[in-house]
């Protein structure tokens, strides 16, 4: 057959245009290949040949990509061809060409035609690049599943809240994207101009009175930006009055990643203050925008997206947290590989606490009467130590779990730095001049440290605290003068601190004590107790010894929501005390 039917017969089967064109002869093999494709040229492979499907073969091996190599060694061999095509068919098959050492992707599209003379039976063979657009549909699929997902850890972590604020930190406008039915009743601002100055109209309209003058210094732009600088994000809380009741509201507040607006979440906590097993009420909001999302998922340095009933899961970095250490960010067992993982990046003396920590029988357990779980762990890094924290919640769909990572090394070193500075000069500052005891000033700030981890619903660690009250102080002041009073508040001291040998002891006032009791000293609480009040009743018969009504009070962590309350039980039962001491 001349070249100019050749032509003939390739330009009627095309129907798009094709890099390359192969016609090729049914009955005897014999192939001619015409391509206006440079990258084909470089290949080397001939323009004409006695034997298209055998030199397929052999091309294939040099040029396809190795998973597709089958296609010309079995698919589309002739036997398989004439069996599976009639005349006037058309089969199209999708493979990738090696080219530039990386794999292009290409459809085949093949035409079996046969003309009225039986010599005449031929295959068309035409070929498209079409690299470009499979990966623009496998980079859109991919897109897809990912902001499934994401979208989905979103409304996950939203969920927390019943309104949700997102401000302008220099002009103050501000914007409401989600609350409850029970909040929208309160008839709050849900958009406006001047979040700064409307919210204390809001405030002193729906505020408990006693919290007002509280709530509207939180919301000074200064006192937020204040607050949140070097954190994340902080939490406060107040009474709103609904149905002319007092609630418990908690607020938290997030820098968004622009740098240049706020997130203000806010949450009913009534129930978790009134209640022992009370849950925070779960909202499913489709909350998808973007940087409300960002802004709550940055609290992590590694999110993953866990599959209960499998296992799968998608990990989400947002800083390399692990070093120079590679960890995969999907796979098909987060529990197998999570305790495969603990043996290798665990510090040993957290490794089976963490590995018992993420089993999935321990996780659908511990969640089942809470909103989250925290354990904090060391990784090993190069070498080193790096204090570590996970958090886990349930996604909205309850067949997912939310498990958020963060490095929080600094936030441990900055509080070793802190305790060992407190020894040095600023030790000076928290201790009492008289008794040599730590200050009002140090317990307050302890006070505020435990009161942090209980608001961020940590497992703190058990304590009791100890009130005691010198008597007597004011009559020797007066019949002995103050120098023999100063004595007798040192002596008081002596004999808190010989007996709580191993807690720390606070001088909170003029004859005012607080013990912190702690570490050797909380397990046996009782008999230190019982043997202090013993030492006082001995006192009372021996004129000049300190006498000293004393109270105490253990956290309970399924019932107390403050250190405050804590101290105040204590504080009864000294007071109790004192009338017994006074024989009232």
């Amino acid at each position: 057959m001349k070249n100019n039917e050749i032509f003939s017969k390739i330009a009627e089967a095309l129907m798009i245009d094709y890099s390359s064109v192969y016609y090729v002869n049914a009955l005897t093999n014999e192939y001619y290949w015409y391509s206006a494709d440079p990258e084909f040229r470089s290949l080397q492979i001939e323009q004409s040949g006695k034997d298209f499907f055998l030199n397929m073969k052999r091309d294939a091996a040099q040029v396809v990509y190795e998973e597709d190599r089958h296609i010309f060694t079995e698919d589309i061999q002739k036997e398989n061809l004439l069996a599976a095509m009639k005349s006037g068919n058309m089969k199209s098959l999708e493979y990738r060409l090696m080219i530039d050492g990386r794999p292009v992707y290409h459809t085949i599209r093949i035409i079996r035609g046969a003309s009225s003379e039986s010599e005449d039976d031929y295959f068309i063979l035409g070929v498209i690049n079409v690299d470009k657009e499979v990966r623009m549909r496998q980079e859109a699929e991919k897109a897809r599943e990912e902001r499934r997902v994401y979208n989905q850890i979103a409304e996950s972590l939203a969920g927390n809240y019943d309104n949700i604020l997102y401000i302008d930190i220099d002009d103050g406008k501000y914007f409401e994207f989600s609350s409850t039915e029970k909040y929208r009743n309160l008839n709050a601002s849900s958009k406006g101009e001047n979040f700064f100055a409307e919210v204390k109209n809001d405030i002193r309209r729906l505020a408990y009175p006693d919290d007002v003058n509280f709530a509207l210094s939180m919301y000074e732009r200064d006192n937020l930006l204040s607050d949140l600088e070097g954190r994340s994000s902080f939490s406060f809380r107040y009474r709103i009055m609904v149905n002319g009741a007092p609630r418990h509201y908690s607020f938290t507040v997030f820098r968004a990643n622009d740098e240049k607006h706020l997130v203000l979440c806010l949450r009913d906590v009534e129930d978790e203050i009134t209640a022992e097993k009370a849950q925070r009420a779960k909202h499913k909001i489709n909350v998808t925008y973007g940087q409300i999302a960002e802004s709550l998922a940055s609290n992590y340095d590694v999110i993953y997206y866990v599959s209960i009933m499998d296992g799968s899961y998608v990990g989400y970095t947002t800083n390399a947290i692990y070093g120079q250490l590679e960890v995969q960010e999907e796979g098909k067992d987060f529990f197998t590989e999570s305790r495969r993982n603990s043996e290798i990046l665990v510090h040993p003396q957290d490794k089976e606490r963490v590995k018992t920590a993420l089993g999935r029988d321990n996780l659908i357990s511990t969640l089942e009467n809470r909103k989250q779980y925290s354990i904090d762990y060391r990784l090993v890094v190069d070498g080193k130590p790096q204090y570590t924290r996970f958090t886990v919640k349930w996604s909205s769909d309850r067949k997912h779990f939310i498990i958020g990572v963060e490095n929080i090394d600094a936030e441990v070193k900055n509080e070793k730095e802190h305790l060992q500075a407190l020894n040095t000069e600023k030790e000076l500052a928290r201790r009492d001049g008289l008794t040599g005891v730590k200050n009002k000033t140090a317990y307050t700030e302890l006070e505020r440290s435990v009161q942090r981890n209980i608001d961020d619903g940590m497992d703190y660690l058990s304590f009791a605290l100890v009130v005691c009250d010198i008597n007597g102080l004011k009559e020797i002041n007066d019949t002995e003068g103050h120098k023999a009073g100063d004595e007798y508040i040192r002596a008081g001291a002596r004999l808190i601190c010989e007996v709580f040998s191993h807690s720390p002891v606070f001088r909170i006032g003029g004859d005012e004590f607080v013990v912190f009791l702690r570490g050797s000293d909380y397990p046996v609480k009782e008999k230190l107790f019982e043997k202090f009040r013993n030492q006082v009743l001995e006192n009372t018969a021996v004129h000049g010894r300190p006498v000293i009504a004393s109270g105490i009070a253990d956290y309970d962590p399924a019932a107390d929501r403050t250190v405050a309350g804590v101290f105040e039980r204590a504080d009864n039962m000294m007071y109790e005390n004192k009338r017994i001491l006074k024989g009232e």
